[in-house]
């Protein structure tokens, strides 16, 4: 090779080295490389073995150490897995290792479970090609461990007022004898869950062996209730707890309905005492019969009226309409005429008059099925029937059919307070019972306002009588599709919504919505 040759090829060489080495293709990587922190976490795997629940706790330990050309900073131990069976007991979780220095940390274990436990020891640090090391941790557990099922004990809804019940069942899943040593509860409301039955205590239950618990559910309300059931034992835990939950509800839903027409229906029956001191009286209650007619067709003239004074409950005027020819004198005539035995038992005649108001009877025809049976009561003596006054009242109303769209009003002596005639007893609690109207006939009764009073009671229904029993807090008034919630009662006993002010007019329409009480299994 010429020497010109040789001295070309060696520039060639040059110039192909300098240009790798522009490109960082040299030996200074490895250089910088070794300046940095490295750790070294070693060992990688903690095998603890098996361990009874009686034995001490074990403690094992790892080296971290800095093995790269600069300081290592250690930035957190963190615990990762079953926390409850490992532990780190090195309280110091950062610091900075110089090139060549150490730190023994110390993990110990102590098995709150049965068979295999896992875990991890992460260790961070500013190594910068490791910078999150492991050390697995593994051990085993020779000892009892408690399983309640089902968890959660959740009964679901259930009726108010009624029980439910669950069966629980406490197994021994661990690998030693388990010894259960108390079974308890708690519960946000008192008394809502309750142990029916439980296994005498203390209970020994070896390994796959189990126990039944019964517990009992009563819900007071329409809520949710919540709370656990608590086990004491042997198993390393202690107390093992299950989530209890449970729900109360009413029955389905009910809502009645009531359009009340623009001219409603009213049926109304007279009945006068015929005694000789009554005669003024029926001649008042004549002489203002028309008076109490322009009252009641302000309400409605879709209205029959008939006098029954007669003891067989059978009228003596035939049936009044707004189309009857005379009805004002007939009416008159009437009220003077009649009479018997019975005739200071006007709840005796009136109830016998109710029940042949049907379709058939004395008075077939007078009794229609959407009218209010209003029976006026006239007397200046104390109703003298032999049964009870509200025995004849469930007569007529059972000749109606509905307590709601029955009504007793008197012109009697008041109870309770001096009069010129004898207390009215009997009428007084028929007309409180019923809703009626009550006046003093020792008073100038048969004034426009007093026979007003008594026009309203012919047409206006305050009393709705539910289809079905309600859950008594359920229960929500609509009048024309806007809630109502004052206003009105409920009354057990006749299975009623009364409304004392703000009584539903002609035209309006009534909603009652409630819950029926829920049956139990």
């Amino acid at each position: 090779m010429s020497s010109s040759r040789l001295i070309g090829l060696l520039a060639l060489t040059s110039i192909s080295l300098s240009a790798c080495s522009d490109h960082g293709f040299n030996s200074t990587g490895k250089e910088n490389v070794a300046e940095l922190p490295a750790i070294s976490v070693t060992p990688g795997l903690i095998d603890y073995g098996n361990m009874t629940a009686t034995a001490e706790v074990s403690v094992e330990t790892f080296e971290i150490k800095s093995v790269g050309g600069a300081d290592l900073t250690v930035e957190n131990i963190e615990l990762l897995g079953d926390t409850s069976s490992f532990s780190v007991l090195t309280m110091e979780s950062a610091f900075v290792l110089p090139p060549g220095a150490s730190q023994t940390i110390e993990v110990a274990f102590s098995p709150m479970g049965a068979y295999s436990q896992m875990a991890q020891v992460l260790v961070s640090s500013d190594d910068p090609l490791n910078p999150q090391a492991l050390v697995e941790l593994v051990g085993a557990g020779a000892v009892p461990e408690l399983e309640i099922q089902p968890d959660p004990v959740d009964f679901g809804t259930g009726v108010v007022g009624c029980d439910e019940e669950l069966d629980v069942y406490l197994t021994n899943v661990g690998n030693d004898t388990l010894v259960i040593s108390s079974i308890g509860h708690t519960s946000d409301v008192t008394g809502v869950f309750s142990p029916l039955g439980s296994p005498t205590l203390p209970l020994s239950l070896e390994p796959g062996e189990e126990a039944q618990v019964l517990l009992g559910f009563l819900p007071e309300s329409v809520r949710s209730y919540s709370g656990s059931l608590v086990v004491q034992s042997n198993e390393p835990l202690g107390e093992r707890t299950a989530t209890i939950a449970g729900a109360g509800s009413y029955g389905p839903d009910q809502i009645d309905s009531w359009e009340i027409p623009e001219e409603p229906p009213s049926d109304i029956m007279f009945l006068v005492d015929q005694s000789c001191s009554m005669d003024d009286d029926a001649v008042s209650l004549g002489t203002n019969f028309g008076t109490f007619i322009t009252q009641l067709n302000t309400y409605t003239t879709d209205w029959q009226i008939m006098v029954v004074n007669d003891d067989n409950g059978c009228n003596n005027s035939g049936i009044l309409t707004s189309a009857t020819s005379g009805y004002t004198s007939t009416f008159s005539s009437a009220v003077r005429n009649g009479g018997g035995s019975y005739t200071e038992s006007l709840l005796t005649v009136g109830a016998s008059a109710a029940e042949k108001s049907g379709s058939t009877g004395c008075n077939a025809g007078f009794m229609r099925p959407t009218a209010m049976m209003h029976l006026i009561m006239v007397s200046d003596e104390p109703e003298q029937s032999y049964g009870s006054w509200s025995s004849y009242v469930d007569r007529m109303i059972a000749a109606k059919g509905t307590a709601s769209m029955v009504r007793v009003s008197a012109i009697a002596g008041p109870v309770g307070r001096s009069s010129c005639a004898d207390q009215g007893t009997g009428y007084d609690e028929a007309v409180t019972a019923t809703g009626g109207v009550f006046l003093d006939i020792c008073s100038t009764w048969a004034t426009s306002a007093n026979l007003a009073l008594l026009a309203e009671a012919s047409v206006s229904q305050d009393t709705y009588a539910l289809s079905l029993e309600p859950v008594p807090s359920t229960i929500e008034v609509f009048v024309n599709g806007s809630p109502v919630t004052s206003g009105w009662t409920y009354d057990s006993s006749t299975n009623e919504v009364v409304f004392n002010t703000g009584v539903p007019a002609d035209g309006d329409s009534v909603d009652i919505e409630y819950s029926l009480p829920g049956t139990c299994d």
